[in-house]
């Protein structure tokens, strides 16, 4: 069911509305866009997304591109084309108010070090938790996705209370840390800035068991177009909800196919305008793909969301039932020993998509996984057992379920060290 459409909060329609003017004034695609958009009423402005800005040069949403910029940084390209996106020194000024609110309501003061292990070069993570500690006034170790072996070094001799890092490479640290017989539970780690990827509540409860007790998971939300975790956060770690940024944003969750807001409780795409007048860099109604619930406010105007649920191209339909690789990493990581990896492939078989998963676990194991997907949700797959620490292992962001639909073959059943199939 689709929410009454509520217009913008009276205290942003004149900030959108000179956004959308300098947009489109400043910015090629903007112009072409916006053509006809006067920005007084929200459910005039179309949205758009990262595939719309193709075609408009390397820097899209950027007002005079990288020159006079204060920083540059770019998406991934694991969905597309890269996107860079330029910032001036007032985006960077304003990324950083944000997150010295987010330093002080989770408790990063100036007696922690943080161990950061986000990627620098064009990623934006990196710098961006640079900035999160430098606003809390804490040291900062610039690790990089370095080897889990210097961070277990640094963490030996004592220096590390606070660490940033993916889901994804906290899990190797852990898998890096039980190899050497290194109890991370004997560190002085209190405090995680955890983010970049998703992280099913499983796979969360197992890493905690493993870090110090009162480990705090803060997670943080953001994209490359939003200059890194500058969205939401969440302040308690105990409820499943972020606080959204609505002094530097009007957010919105929309209906995937529609542009109008999802009723609370329902799944929608989180949709997001610049409030500031004055960035290199507008987002002006972007939708990012990333799929949540309203959990506060209301289906126009939320002010906390739920954490991330999936894309909105990441939907799977295996056997006539909708599945997203969060519900799937949610089963398969719930049966598994925290360092043990898995990845899947989806392959057409006929007419139909069958699921294939490999698991670093016991035919047994993978028996029993099996029958959890046929009694939790009505759906067979099948789980291929693998070598312990045959699967790879990524030091960025994880993508465990991939789509194969170029043969009309099932996959096959041995397993490559490289990899799902």
């Amino acid at each position: 069911m689709i929410a009454p459409v509520r217009d913008l909060p009276s205290d942003a329609k004149s900030e959108i509305s000179t956004v959308v003017r300098s947009a489109r004034a400043r910015i090629a695609f903007y112009a072409d866009h916006l053509a006809e958009v006067d920005g007084q009423s929200m459910t005039a402005v179309p949205t758009f997304d990262k595939r719309n800005t193709a075609g408009y040069g390397r820097f899209p949403l950027s007002a005079g591109g990288a020159a006079g910029a204060h920083r540059v940084v770019a998406t991934s390209g694991t969905t597309g084309d890269r996107l860079y996106v330029a910032f001036d020194r007032h985006d960077w000024d304003r990324v950083g108010r944000w997150l010295q609110r987010v330093g002080r309501d989770t408790g990063l003061h100036d007696s922690d070090v943080l161990l950061n292990t986000h990627c620098y070069g064009l990623w934006v993570g990196g710098p961006v938790l640079d900035l999160l500690a430098f606003q809390a006034g804490a040291c900062v170790v610039p690790l990089g996705p370095a080897s889990p072996a210097g961070v277990l070094h640094m963490l030996a001799g004592g220096v590390g209370t606070a660490i940033s890092a993916t889901p994804s490479y906290l899990r190797r640290l852990i898998e890096a840390a039980e190899a050497a017989e290194f109890d991370l539970r004997a560190t002085g780690l209190r405090l995680g800035f955890i983010g970049a990827e998703a992280a099913e509540p499983a796979l969360r409860r197992m890493l905690l068991s493993r870090l110090p007790e009162g480990f705090k998971w803060v997670e943080l939300y953001g994209l490359t177009e939003t200059f890194g975790p500058s969205v939401a956060y969440a302040p308690d770690p105990d409820v499943p909800e972020l606080t959204l940024n609505t002094d530097d944003y009007v957010v919105e969750v929309l209906d995937p196919e529609v542009d109008a807001p999802i009723s609370v409780g329902k799944v929608g795409e989180l949709t997001l305008t610049s409030r500031s007048t004055r960035s290199r860099s507008p987002l002006v109604r972007y939708r990012t793909r990333d799929l949540v619930r309203i959990t506060a406010g209301e289906p126009g105007v939320p002010t906390r969301i739920s954490p991330i649920l999936g894309r909105v191209d990441d939907a799977l339909k295996i056997g006539g039932v909708l599945m997203y690789p969060s519900a799937v990493a949610d089963i398969i990581t719930g049966m598994l020993p925290a360092s043990a990896e898995w990845c899947g492939t989806v392959h057409r078989v006929g007419q139909d998509d069958e699921l294939v998963l490999h698991a670093e676990a016991s035919t047994e194991v993978c028996s029993a996984i099996e029958g959890a997907f046929k009694d939790r949700v009505g759906l067979d797959v099948t789980v291929v057992p693998a070598d312990a620490a045959s699967l790879i292992r990524s030091r960025e962001k994880t993508r465990r379920v991939t789509v194969n639909r170029d043969a009309d073959t099932a996959a096959p059943p041995g397993l490559r060290r490289t990899g799902c199939t």
